[in-house]
């Protein structure tokens, strides 16, 4: 449980450390992240939907 706290904390830590020193590239990551996951529910979609 320590442990997982300490991981968390520490992810925390760097994405505001990354958010603050690059805030450019951190936009292009979540903008990247953001279209794959709708490219992917998109497919998942269009899988579901190819079923009936």
């Amino acid at each position: 449980m320590f442990l997982r706290k300490l991981i968390t904390r520490a992810l925390l830590v760097f994405c505001l450390f990354f958010l603050f020193t690059r805030p450019a590239s951190a936009a292009d990551l979540v903008n990247h992240a953001v279209t794959v996951l709708h490219a992917a529910a998109d497919n998942i979609a269009g899988f579901v939907t190819s079923l009936n």
